[in-house]
């Protein structure tokens, strides 16, 4: 309610309709990020087994094959397709290469794995990714699907500035949902917070929490707005047997509980309502806004 008024008041933008809702695990799937713009379509196929046809060993010894459509983009020469695969190559992305597919305005296909690939297979990989004659499919592969999601969401925000499909004239604002209540960290070989300890977790995953923690989603969410987190929040733990099983769960010994969160433990013996609530950031509000990047 408050966004639509800011954005009637100030832009003379109508959200006349619910904003839309997409889940954590979908926004990943099909967007590669946690705050995907969807003023434009192009969302990832993944093709990992359908491209495992051939001897190509890149694609055969991939742990994900993942590809995006730009539409009538066909007739794109060597120096762009050269460009764009240099710009996924950057340390930034840090993609090892990128493999196109033109699907020709005569229905024939030009791959730069073609010599790996039959004109039926490569077919086959356009049905897939509902590619229509003139569109140009981009595929990125590699071991870590979430490492290839990630460099696929740079090359499809790209895809569509080239495009002109990221106006800055046209909102479009997005629910993100359901976060995970856990991320693994390497570095400290133990499960962390993805927001923070005192995070609700959804009551059907609770049976989880012993057994498989990265599977656990949390009462947790983001205000995204073309491509942008403009805040967020939770709904927080008010059973103090729940807090303390996720006290348990991050590696907290007891002694840590008491020193670090004694007062919240203190203050559940009083009882707590349910409660949560979010934080917008305004520098995020006015750039949008204001029609700027930064």
């Amino acid at each position: 309610g408050m966004m639509k008024h800011i954005f009637k008041t100030i832009r003379n933008v109508d959200f006349d309709y619910t904003f839309p809702r997409m889940t954590w695990a979908d926004a990943m799937k099909y967007y590669g990020s946690d705050k995907p713009d969807i003023r434009f379509d192009m969302k990832f196929v993944e093709l990992t087994d359908i491209v495992k046809t051939s001897t190509f060993p890149v694609f055969n010894e991939a742990n994900a094959v993942i590809a995006i459509v730009a539409p009538n983009c066909s007739e794109y020469t060597r120096k762009e397709l050269d460009a764009l695969t240099d710009y996924v190559k950057r340390p930034q992305i840090g993609a090892k290469g990128l493999v196109y597919v033109k699907c020709n305005k005569d229905g024939s296909f030009k791959s730069s794995v073609d010599k790996f690939y039959s004109q039926e297979l490569l077919a086959n990989w356009a049905e897939a990714a509902n590619a229509n004659a003139g569109d140009l499919m981009w595929r990125l592969s590699g071991d870590d699907i979430m490492k290839v999601r990630k460099q696929m969401n740079e090359l499809r925000l790209e895809m569509g500035n080239r495009l002109g499909l990221r106006d800055s004239n046209k909102y479009a604002p997005l629910w993100v949902v359901d976060f995970p209540l856990f991320e693994y960290s390497e570095e400290e070989q133990r499960y962390m917070s993805k927001h923070h300890p005192f995070t609700c977790p959804k009551l059907e995953d609770l049976d989880k929490i012993d057994t498989d923690p990265g599977a656990v989603n949390a009462y947790a969410y983001d205000m995204v707005m073309n491509g942008v987190e403009l805040g967020g929040g939770s709904i927080r733990i008010t059973n103090p047997e729940l807090q303390h099983k996720m006290f348990k769960t991050l590696g907290f010994t007891e002694e840590r509980i008491s020193e670090n969160f004694g007062f919240l433990v203190e203050a559940y013996k009083y009882g707590a309502p349910p409660h949560g609530g979010m934080a917008y950031g305004l520098d995020r509000l006015c750039m949008l806004m204001a029609h700027k990047d930064s």
